[in-house]
């Protein structure tokens, strides 16, 4: 009997919403009454608006809107305050505008909705959901929005954990292209030492602790607690203590001690009236409060040592997930939206499997590697398509130590510098494997010319010590290249500080963990990695290009633009397959709340100056896609605008050009893509592969750039991680899946990891990278993945009263 094979599809946990056909939803409208300033500013301002009217004073949804003359914004109508209601808000510098309810209100089908409207709907339709989940306190509790975990922790009962592990549903409204409503769902866990704040030794506080309690860490990177008020959890990060116990410390809620509040509103909860208060600030606030001591509970990230010994793991098999997200589903009963009820199709989305091919890449000795070597292309239904892409993805390194690099600058001499904790041995292992590994990928043998150990200690986590040995470095080893071996218990900030203090100097920073791994070798295969990734950080540090791209891209130029700390850093690829690279720095941005943008003058300069060298230097553009890590803000538009009109006129830019801009979102919808394995009669989830990609509609990919068949979740394998790609802007027309393929093919020019696929296109990943290494922290600045859960955030007011709001 002949055996079968196997077939693939592509899944998505997207879950068909049913009743909501030829559905019409109601918007009304807000007006500014004074004009709004026509500054380069106007769209930050604007959006801030709209978030303060989201969060603090409508707590409805609130976008900003063209469609009708003036400045104004759209909200729900069936949550609108009385027509001529009117907020004030001060801006600019000190003018208050006046922002009223109207009585003019519209009907939209999701068909009819334009830009923002679509989304309003989706967080529309949000709302039953939440409410569902608000309503059932006694098993859920929320963290955000859209995200609740359940009361209960996964591990209750499980005595030799040490942390409390909660699942969690994300979930949002996803419209298709082919019109269909979606609720998008995937599984969060949030892990919760079962010890409060109180119960923390110094020492513990010291080194357990030391991420959530260091006031020297900007705010916004401080790890969370979570403030557990038993149905009521909070999660906020500390700012300082304030020196009175809870039985000493008052608000005005009328006047009280937060012992009193207490006991008078938690009356289960047991708070002593001589503990500590402590002051935290919730993640949509910008004011701290105090609260009891005992009632902090740090929530830990997966390099806790405890979450590793948990029973609970983060990660989970497609199966186990799926199963998991249904368990939150069939909670969701009795839904409606207004009057129409709403019911959820358990099954998720199925279709036919989209990957994009790997790209051809070019090695020394003119030496090609193709994913499919004998040419002909397997169905992509069939296992062997997956078996000929992992095994080109395996063999990058084995076709570089084969071929040599395709560009192979001289390396120059090497400096290393280390802790004086370092032990010698370790040290020359370190040194001899990292020179043989480098011989092994370049031909060269590179030699160190000088190792110096610095100071560490208590006093030495700014990185003081090491900060005046690289001001020599820099002045006696102009033409060196250092090698720093970052003690583990420097601050976060001296890595942006040292790169910065030592430029021009090249140099490639380690942290004392890796080479510890690397020389000691307890986990061989992960040392054996390491050192690769290092050896290959140092050489393209020299400007060593270890391959390219074989094939011209669908695009002439490829800009990323990402912003970090007020900076701007750039990076324009251009020539066959974006080998050719220019990277450049702004200093000028307007600032938002929680945003940034970048000035007109400054973006237009920099692209006006760079696409006309690029040309005269006898590269035609004929189209540009932009990068965007993070959000396109009006003034931005307008620079581009700008400076294709004038490149038109100077004849640089072909009156045919086009050109779209993509936000490039790493923190977005909860949507999981799966493949899904047909064979005997019975179906299973895999990983997916990476390429992988889901077309939501003709602005907005989802776009898989990691992943390993069969290693879901695994130790050994890598979490199929999504990118959202949303075309923000075109000039001409456009392919979106063009877009995201070219997209897909930057990411395979993160040389320094050939063995893991980085989700992130290099256009981003290296502008982000440039920008943390060559500036350290100036200012306290909301990082945009987190934003991204907290723009929805604090949007109801239904389980928690003013009070219990602040507490």
């Amino acid at each position: 009997m002949n055996k079968i094979e196997p077939t693939r599809h592509l899944a998505a946990t997207l879950y068909p919403l049913l009743g909501l056909e030829k559905t019409r939803y109601r918007f009304r409208l807000l007006k500014v009454l004074e004009q709004v300033p026509q500054d380069n500013n106007k769209s930050i301002r604007i959006q801030r608006w709209a978030d303060r009217l989201w969060r603090e004073e409508l707590r409805c949804p609130v976008y900003p809107t063209t469609r009708f003359d003036g400045t104004g914004f759209l909200i729900p109508d069936g949550s609108s305050p009385p027509v001529g209601h009117t907020v004030e808000i001060t801006d600019v510098p000190d003018k208050v505008y006046h922002i009223e309810v109207t009585d003019k209100t519209f009907e939209v089908t999701i068909e009819e909705a334009v830009g923002s409207e679509r989304e309003l709907v989706c967080r529309m339709l949000e709302r039953p959901f939440t409410d569902i989940f608000q309503a059932f306190e006694d098993k859920f509790w929320r963290s955000d929005w859209t995200l609740f975990f359940r009361q209960v922790p996964e591990n209750e009962g499980v005595e030799r954990d040490i942390i409390n592990a909660y699942r969690g549903l994300k979930f949002g409204i996803v419209l298709l292209q082919d019109g269909g409503i979606h609720l998008a769902a995937d599984i969060r866990t949030k892990y919760v030492s079962k010890k409060s704040l109180q119960e923390y030794t110094e020492e513990e506080k010291q080194n357990i602790l030391q991420k959530h309690l260091d006031l020297t860490i900007r705010a916004d990177e401080r790890a969370y607690f979570l403030r557990d008020n038993n149905a009521v959890k909070i999660p906020c990060r500390y700012t300082g203590n304030t020196d009175k116990t809870i039985n000493e410390y008052t608000f005005n809620l009328p006047e009280k001690t937060i012992y009193e509040y207490y006991c008078s509103r938690y009356p289960n909860i047991t708070v002593h009236p001589k503990e500590a208060a402590i002051l935290v600030q919730d993640r949509a606030k910008e004011t701290s409060i105090a609260v009891p001591i005992s009632r902090l509970f740090p929530i830990f990230t997966t390099e806790y040592e405890g979450i590793r010994k948990c029973s609970i793991r983060s990660q989970m098999a497609p199966d186990e997930r799926v199963n998991t997200i249904s368990t939150f589903l069939n909670e969701l009963s009795d839904v409606k939206y207004e009057d129409i009820s709403v019911s959820i199709q358990q099954s998720y989305l199925k279709k036919e499997r989209t990957i994009f091919i790997p790209p051809r890449l070019e090695f020394g000795k003119g030496e090609i590697h193709k994913p499919f070597p004998k040419g002909s292309v397997p169905p992509k239904t069939n296992q062997l398509f997956d078996k000929l892409i992992m095994g080109w993805a395996s063999s990058k390194l084995a076709t570089l130590y084969r071929n040599g690099a395709y560009h192979n600058e001289p390396i120059p001499n090497l400096i290393l510098l280390y802790p004086s904790i370092l032990e010698r041995d370790t040290r020359e292992t370190f040194v001899r494997d990292l020179q043989d590994e480098i011989k092994q990928q370049t031909g060269q043998s590179p030699q160190i010319v000088q190792q110096r150990a610095y100071q560490i200690g208590r006093h030495e986590r700014r990185g003081s010590s090491l900060l005046r040995m690289l001001a020599e470095v820099r002045s006696s080893n102009f033409k060196s290249l250092a090698i720093i071996v970052l003690w583990d218990k420097f601050l976060e900030t001296v890595h942006g500080e040292l790169k910065e203090a030592l430029s021009p100097v090249l140099s490639q920073c380690v942290t004392e963990r890796v080479v510890w791994n690397i020389a000691r070798k307890h986990n061989s295969q992960l040392a054996a990695s390491q050192l690769q990734n290092l050896a290959l950080a140092v050489s393209t540090e020299a400007g060593i290009q270890p391959w390219v791209i074989a094939d011209p891209l669908h695009h002439d130029l490829h800009i990323g633009i990402d912003l970090l700390f007020g900076k701007v850093g750039y990076h324009f690829l251009y020539g066959t397959g974006g080998r050719l690279i220019q990277q450049h720095f702004g200093n000028s941005t307007v600032r938002g709340r929680m945003h940034e943008g970048i000035k007109k003058p400054e973006l237009r300069k920099r692209l006006e100056e760079t696409i006309r060298s690029i040309v005269q230097d006898g590269h035609q553009i004929k189209s540009i896609i932009i990068h965007r890590d993070g959000r396109w803000w009006l003034s931005e538009s307008l620079a581009l605008q700008e400076t294709v009109a004038r490149l038109k006129k100077e004849g640089i830019l072909p009156e045919d050009f086009r050109c779209a801009v993509v936000e490039i979102r790493k923190s977005h919808l909860p949507v999981r893509l799966f493949t899904v394995v047909e064979e005997n009669s019975r179906e299973f989830l895999q990983n997916t592969l990476f390429g992988t990609y889901l077309i939501l509609d003709s602005q907005r990919i989802i776009l898989t750039t990691t992943g390993r068949p069969g290693a879901w979740d695994s130790s050994r394998g890598k979490t199929a991680n999504n990118l959202l790609l949303e075309v923000v802007e075109t000039i001409g027309n456009f392919n979106i899946q063009e877009i995201a393929e070219d997209a897909y093919y930057l990411t395979h020019l993160n040389w320094n990891a050939p063995n893991i696929e980085i989700a992130l296109p290099v256009t981003i990943r290296w502008t982000d990278l440039a920008l943390r290494e060559t500036f350290h922290p100036e200012i306290e600045e909301e990082d945009e993945e987190e934003l991204q859960e907290i723009e929805s955030d604090d949007l109801d007011d239904t389980i928690l009263n003013k009070e219990e709001a602040n507490l």
